[in-house]
């Protein structure tokens, strides 16, 4: 599901950049992802998921009920501005919707809205704020796997962090363990930090969820871990 994908890649195994899952259902939905993160399985390999719902291709949340609140009248102001928000954003009018999100936050702090203000923000480049925004999700909905994903990619935009990438798909992993493309970016970080058998592991989860040619990937990284062991019992030799 990848909706709005911007195509900068850092480091073509590594997360291609932008965008997966947006979320979009006015009243914030469960959030699906906003940005897809890192990355994408491979020029040849297709996104893993297609999402039909044209609204989630533009990134926001859209329903406040989905993460659980239960109505009452400041949450039906809020998801008033809410709605005004995900319109600005479809034509996007970035800074008026957040100026709306923002309004739905002041009349009721939501998960969703939090989350819709990532996705601008990200949007915006602003990836420090954009994680601030998803923190604040995550505060009041600990339990969405897309926040963590988004927030994995802001930190990999915003200064290469894979340390912190890596826990949050790690998270993202816990939370949504039959999510093929989040199995195949952890895979991708666990690779790049070093994590072979991390890699192996989630690269086959990737394989059994339907990525086909996350195979590939696998074979690399299992030659990659033979070299390396290879390599260490020839030093252990040489020592000896």
């Amino acid at each position: 599901m990848a909706a709005f994908r911007t195509n900068s890649t850092i480091a073509r195994s590594l997360l291609s950049a932008v965008s997966r899952r947006t979320l979009i259902r006015s009243v914030l939905a469960p959030a699906a992802r906003s940005f897809s993160i890192l990355a994408k399985p491979d020029a040849t390999t297709s996104s893993a998921f297609k999402n039909n719902n044209t609204q989630q291709k533009q990134g926001f949340a859209t329903s406040l009920a989905d993460f659980s609140i239960k109505s009452d009248d400041s949450l039906d102001q809020a998801q008033q501005y809410m709605d005004e928000g995900v319109s600005f954003q479809a034509n996007n009018m970035l800074p008026l919707a957040m100026s709306s999100f923002q309004k739905s936050i002041n009349v009721r702090p939501t998960a969703a809205a939090h989350y819709n203000m990532g996705v601008c923000y990200f949007q915006l480049g602003d990836f420090q704020s954009s994680i601030n925004s998803f923190q604040e999700s995550l505060k009041l909905s600990p339990h969405h796997a897309d926040v963590h994903t988004n927030i994995a990619t802001a930190h990999i935009k915003l200064n290469s962090n894979l340390d912190e990438a890596l826990r949050h798909l790690q998270a993202a992993a816990n939370i949504s363990p039959q999510d093929a493309e989040i199995q195949f970016n952890l895979a991708v970080i666990s690779e790049q930090t070093g994590d072979f058998d991390g890699a192996i592991n989630a690269y086959t989860a990737a394989v059994d969820l339907g990525i086909e040619t996350a195979s590939v990937n696998l074979r690399n990284v299992k030659t990659k871990k033979f070299a390396k062991l290879t390599k260490e019992a020839e030093f252990r030799d040489a020592k000896n």
